[in-house]
């Protein structure tokens, strides 16, 4: 019998045996670790401390007393696709402290206020597949989200507070025709532009340049104080609500 775990009013069905037999062999090695050293690579997004951050309207200093960020994940894609959350070195554990599993419908988290990391979705592990940056941290404590694709791309994701999307690309680049410079198993198409900090975007990633991240300093992609209710909607797929500045909007 396959070992699960369900969490019915999450939507989240985590079936680890599943996912080991079926995702880890096509990278050959365990999923990672639920935390990481590593900063985001949009170098201006979510996860760049440093970063200078365009003026938000009005932006509150901690919503509802600093109470959790929720980001919600809808899966969309069409079949069941593994994810797994990353927490920066220092940072606190999302509520519950999720880990590795397969996202078949959606999901809810919980992030305390102090909270830095990753949210990365496709067809297996692998830790350069599309991601949900985010951070709500000091020293206002402004929630930051973007979606970057900058060390791959597996499924097209978009972001939305308040009824609008404020970040991503609802574009499946696998069928764009577009040729993927480096090909891997999943599939995820590996970014030719990850060390390229200014581009522009290879034109795989092209349709998507300004929307998501498609290299390091594609800083237009990145959304702050936008989503100051506490609550950020993240969708997988190509039926999801883009951003107006989406090249190509559909």
């Amino acid at each position: 019998m396959l070992a699960c775990i369900c969490f019915p009013a999450l939507g989240l069905f985590i079936d680890t045996l599943a996912l080991a037999a079926h995702v880890q062999p096509m990278v050959g090695r365990r999923g990672p670790l639920s935390s990481s050293t590593t900063l985001g690579t949009a170098s201006g997004g979510a996860l760049d401390p440093l970063a200078t951050h365009p003026p938000a309207s009005g932006p509150k200093a901690a919503f509802a007393g600093g109470s959790d960020l929720t980001i919600n994940v809808v899966n969309s894609f069409g079949g069941p696709l593994s994810i797994f959350y990353g927490s920066n070195v220092g940072a606190p554990t999302p509520v519950n402290n999720p880990g590795s599993g397969t996202l078949s419908s959606s999901t809810q988290v919980l992030f305390p206020s102090g909270w830095a990391g990753r949210i990365t979705i496709g067809g297996n592990y692998d830790p350069k597949g599309s991601k949900i940056e985010a951070s709500y941290s000091s020293p206002n404590y402004v929630p930051d989200v973007d979606i970057s694709y900058v060390d791959g791309y597996s499924v097209p994701i978009t972001c939305s507070c308040a009824g609008v999307a404020v970040t991503g690309c609802n574009v499946q680049l696998f069928k764009d025709g577009q040729k993927c410079p480096s090909l891997g198993p999943g599939p995820i198409c590996y970014n030719p532009e990850e060390n390229v900090p200014n581009g522009p975007a290879a034109p795989f990633f092209a349709p998507c340049a300004g929307a998501a991240y498609t290299y390091p300093n594609d800083n237009a992609a990145n959304s702050y104080g936008q989503c100051n209710d506490g609550v950020i909607h993240c969708c997988v797929g190509t039926q999801c609500a883009a951003p107006a500045r989406q090249p190509g909007k559909r």
